[in-house]
């Protein structure tokens, strides 16, 4: 989505509008209010309109049986309302996106076991 300088990895539930959903955004760049309120890092949001920038301690895709798992430090887990984390049952023909629009969001700033 370059026309909003951002590039967003989104996983749902369905494609109808109340289903679950987990964004995670990554601006292509960031100015100096952004940089001054600590949003220069990526950010996840859900359905409910929850957002909360950086809280991703791990994230892991297992392959074999094609979940997402992704772990919060409790600010995000609290902010998002998430218990930890989330887990994500996805396509196995997705994976190989998933995994590199993954790296591409959390990939310095967590692990990525397969």
């Amino acid at each position: 989505m370059t026309d909003n300088n951002c590039y967003v990895l989104v996983v749902a539930e369905h494609s109808d509008a109340g289903a679950q959903r987990l964004e995670l955004q990554l601006s292509l760049s960031y100015n100096e209010q952004e940089k001054s309120l600590g949003q220069d890092t990526y950010c996840l949001c859900t359905e409910t309109g929850a957002c909360h920038y950086g809280g991703v301690t791990s994230w892991a895709l297992d392959e074999d049986q094609a979940v997402l798992v992704i772990t919060l430090d409790e600010r995000a887990s609290k902010v998002l309302d998430a218990a930890g984390g989330f887990r994500v049952t996805v396509p196995h023909r997705d994976l190989p996106i998933l995994r590199e629009a993954l790296q591409r969001i959390l990939g310095s700033r967590s692990s990525s076991p397969s």
